[in-house]
C-alpha cells in the first residue's frame, strides 16, 4: 500500500499499484516525423483503491495536451454511426414522449455522432460541450449549440444561465477521461433538473479484466469503471445508478442511468442493478487480488504475441498494423513492438493517414496499400472491429492475406 496517493473519487490514501506500464508516449499523441526528437513521455500506473474498490492511472496529464487538438472522428465508424442511432431513438421513446420541449446536453460530444440522429429525432433544445476544436468545427447539425470548451464546474454555470436547467445530461466513453472525477460528477449534478437523468456508456472494468483487454488502459482513459466503485462515488453527491444496461460497442461496454436522489427514478432502480452488484462481488472486483491476477495474465500475453510476431518474422513474412488507436499504442508500446516487426499502420481515418504513431513511429496509410502492395499479415489493433475490418477489406483476404488477432486470445485468421 502507498499511503503518499490519493483516490481520485473517494480522496482516501488506501491504494495499491496494480501494474506499471513503464513510461508511455501518449496513446492519442500522433505526429509528424519533425517532432519525434520532442515527443514526451510519461509514467503509466495502474492503482486499486481498497476504501471505494475504484481502479485508476494516478499519472493525470494536463487535459489541454490531452484533447484541444484531437484525432478521433466517432462519424468515420460506421458501427459507433449506427450504434448511436440506436441510443439516440432509445432515449427519446423512453424519456421524451414531447421531444420539443426537452433539453438535452452531451459532454465529449465529438463530431455530432449523437447529436445529429437527436436532432433529427426533434429534441427542441440540444447542446454540445467539446474541448477538440477541430473536431466540432466540422459540426453543422440544426438545432445544435455547440460549447466548444471542456465541461466542469464554470461551464455548468453558463449552461443554467443560458440554457436553464436540463432535462438529460449524456457522455459516451468520456466520463473516464476526466482528471477532475468529482468537479465533473459535482458539474453534472448541478446542472440537472430535480428529475433529469445522466445517462453514460463506458468501457466495463470486468471486459477489461477477464477479457485480458488491458489495451484499453492509456493516459486518456484514467479510470475503469465497475458499478460498486460507481456506487460509492455517487453516493458522496446524492446521486443514485438506477438501471444499467450491456451493449457490446467497443468489445464491451455498460450503459448507466444515474439520477438524484428523491428524484422519481430512485423509486425504480431495476433488477439489473442489482444483479450487476452480486455478480461484481463475486467476481472479486472489491478485492486486489483479482486485479494482481490480471497483472500476471498480462504479462503472459505479452510474451504469447511477441512470440507469434517473431515467429512469422523468422519465415520472412511481412506484417502490418491494422487500427492507430489508443488501443493499438498501449499494445505497441508495452509489448515493445517495433520496426523490425511492423512494416507501418493502416487506419481508415483519413485524419491519421500521413501522421505517425505516438512512441514507436510508424507511419500511418490508408487501406488502399492492401489492394496495390499488400503485406503477408496484418496485426488487426481495432480487434473489436474486426467483423468490420473484414467485410471492407474481403479482396485482401480472398488472395490470401491473413489476420492476428491479438486479444483476447492471440490468434490467426485467414479467409476461411
Amino acid at each position: 500500500m502507498q499511503n503518499n496517493i490519493q483516490c481520485s473519487f473517494c480522496n482516501s490514501t488506501t491504494m495499491r499499484m496494480i501494474m506499471d506500464f513503464g513510461s508511455m508516449a501518449l496513446a492519442g499523441g500522433f505526429l509528424e516525423e519533425k517532432s519525434f526528437a520532442t515527443e514526451p513521455s510519461y509514467k503509466m500506473r495502474l492503482y486499486f483503491c481498497e476504501s471505494c474498490f475504484a481502479v485508476q492511472i494516478i499519472d493525470k496529464i494536463n487535459e489541454e495536451e490531452l484533447f484541444q487538438d484531437y484525432f478521433y472522428f466517432s462519424s468515420s465508424i460506421k458501427t459507433l454511426s449506427s450504434h448511436f442511432k440506436s441510443h439516440a431513438e432509445q432515449i427519446v421513446k423512453q424519456f421524451f414522449p414531447s421531444p420539443k420541449e426537452a433539453k438535452v446536453m452531451e459532454f465529449g460530444c465529438n463530431d455530432g455522432i449523437l447529436l445529429r440522429p437527436l436532432s433529427n429525432l426533434g429534441i427542441g433544445t440540444l447542446i454540445g460541450v467539446d474541448p477538440a476544436s477541430n473536431v466540432v468545427n466540422q459540426i453543422d447539425i440544426p438545432n445544435v449549440s455547440i460549447v466548444n470548451d471542456f465541461f466542469n464546474e464554470e461551464t455548468a454555470k453558463t449552461i443554467i444561465k443560458n440554457y436553464g436547467y436540463l432535462d438529460m445530461v449524456l457522455a459516451n466513453n468520456v466520463y473516464a477521461h476526466i482528471s477532475d472525477i468529482q468537479g465533473i460528477t459535482k458539474a453534472i449534478e448541478s446542472v440537472l433538473k430535480e428529475d433529469g437523468i445522466f445517462i453514460f456508456e463506458v468501457h466495463y472494468l470486468d471486459k477489461i479484466i477477464n477479457e485480458m483487454q488491458y489495451d484499453m488502459i492509456y493516459h486518456e482513459h484514467i479510470y475503469y469503471h465497475s458499478l460498486l466503485s460507481l456506487e460509492n462515488h455517487f453516493n458522496i453527491y446524492n446521486m443514485k445508478v438506477f438501471n444499467v444496461e450491456p451493449i457490446p460497442i467497443h468489445a464491451g461496454s455498460m450503459r448507466y442511468y444515474v439520477c438524484k436522489k428523491g428524484s422519481t427514478y430512485e423509486k425504480e432502480v431495476s433488477d439489473s442493478v442489482r444483479a450487476l452488484k452480486e455478480e461484481e462481488l463475486t467476481k472479486g472486483f472489491n478485492s486486489f487480488a483479482t486485479f494482481s491476477d490480471f497483472a500476471d495474465k498480462v504479462k503472459d500475453q505479452k510474451y504469447q504475441l511477441m512470440s507469434c510476431l517473431d515467429e512469422i518474422k523468422s519465415q520472412g513474412k511481412t506484417i502490418a498494423g491494422y487500427g492507430a488507436s489508443g488501443r493499438a499504442n498501449t499494445i505497441i508500446q508495452y509489448c515493445g513492438i517495433n520496426h523490425t516487426h511492423l512494416e507501418y499502420l493502416i487506419d481508415d481515418s483519413p485524419a491519421k493517414q500521413g501522421y505517425y504513431t505516438p512512441g514507436s513511429h510508424f507511419s500511418i496509410k490508408s487501406s488502399e496499400i492492401l489492394r496495390t502492395n499488400p503485406p503477408d499479415y496484418i496485426l488487426v489493433f481495432a480487434w473489436s472491429f474486426l467483423e468490420e475490418i473484414t467485410n471492407k477489406n474481403k479482396d485482401y483476404f480472398d488472395l490470401g492475406g491473413k489476420m492476428i488477432v491479438p486479444l483476447p486470445d492471440v490468434k490467426i485468421i485467414g479467409n476461411k
